[in-house]
């Protein structure tokens, strides 16, 4: 009898959990109407509202600067319905294996639930929560519209939120104006924007700075995201990039050493920065990209 006591306790305090749980997502989730009007962010407190000062649409983001973040943050954004089953895979045999949290396979959908509703909490119930907003995000929204979101609200630095503010604090531009060099430079600090951004403030990149730059602009014309002058183009602008006598003499040889890789050991890449990190490897297993309209709004 007592043991049927504690067995209905147990199965009650199970049920209440689950059902507490459940009316907690369930006031979280959002739809298209809160989607799309103006609230300020859970994780940064930043004001994101469309039509808003500090808001740019997709069609005034240079299609460079969009490529290049689908290309680093989430290279199967278009084909995917909120998340990346490979990367998923991928970084949890990483973690299982090296003993302990060294990477995530965010998506930028999962990415833009994170940033517009939760914390930077690690909990098992904070990813639950995030992929169930990831599902109704993906429901309500474009794909358009979620990168224009994400491109308003993603942090490039201390203090420096959405592409506006970051193409303004770095090159003093708007975000349509953004060249190859300058979005690559913007895509290599997205995975830990405070720290990578040394370089813009010491006014030299970097060895890991260097070498994802470099990485970055190699894959964006393998990869069919840049013409062949447009990567010419970057190559020399690189040299002029806040980069050292010997990273000069290494762009020359971009073309040979794309494979390169970069690690822990590059004096930055820790495992505390790599949360939503390089996905143009996942490319090499879909180097054909869908048909995509970057600005088509």
């Amino acid at each position: 009898m007592k043991s049927t006591k504690i067995i209905l306790l147990a199965f009650s305090l199970i049920l209440f959990l689950v059902l507490g749980f459940a009316i907690r997502v369930y006031l979280m989730i959002p739809d298209r109407k809160e989607l799309m009007s103006c609230f300020t962010t859970k994780m940064y407190e930043v004001k994101l509202c469309p039509g808003g000062k500090n808001y740019v649409p997709l069609n005034q983001i240079s299609k460079v600067m969009q490529k290049t973040v689908v290309l680093t943050e989430d290279s199967l954004f278009y084909s995917h319905k909120g998340f990346d089953w490979e990367s998923i895979e991928k970084s949890a045999k990483e973690n299982l294996d090296g003993g302990k949290y060294k990477r995530g396979g965010s998506t930028i959908t999962q990415q833009l639930a994170k940033n517009l509703y939760l914390t930077k909490d690690k909990t098992l119930i904070r990813k639950m929560i995030e992929a169930f907003i990831t599902l109704q995000i993906e429901k309500h929204l474009t794909k358009n519209e979620i990168l224009e979101k994400y491109l308003n609200v993603v942090e490039f630095g201390k203090d420096i939120y959405g592409v506006k503010s970051a193409a303004w604090h770095y090159f003093k531009k708007s975000p349509s104006q953004l060249d190859v060099v300058e979005s690559a430079f913007l895509a290599m600090l997205l995975p830990n924007p405070k720290k990578y951004s040394r370089s813009f403030y010491s006014k030299k990149l970097t060895p890991f700075a260097f070498k994802r730059i470099k990485r970055i602009i190699s894959d964006m014309y393998q990869y069919n995201r840049i013409s062949e002058e447009q990567y010419f183009g970057a190559k020399e602008k690189l040299k002029n990039f806040y980069s050292t006598p010997e990273q000069v003499s290494e762009i020359d040889s971009m073309d040979s050493d794309s494979d390169e890789s970069i690690d822990a050991s590059d004096d930055e890449a820790t495992e505390d920065s790599l949360d939503g990190a390089d996905q143009s490897a996942t490319e090499s297993n879909s180097s054909t990209e869908s048909t995509v309209e970057f600005d088509s709004e």
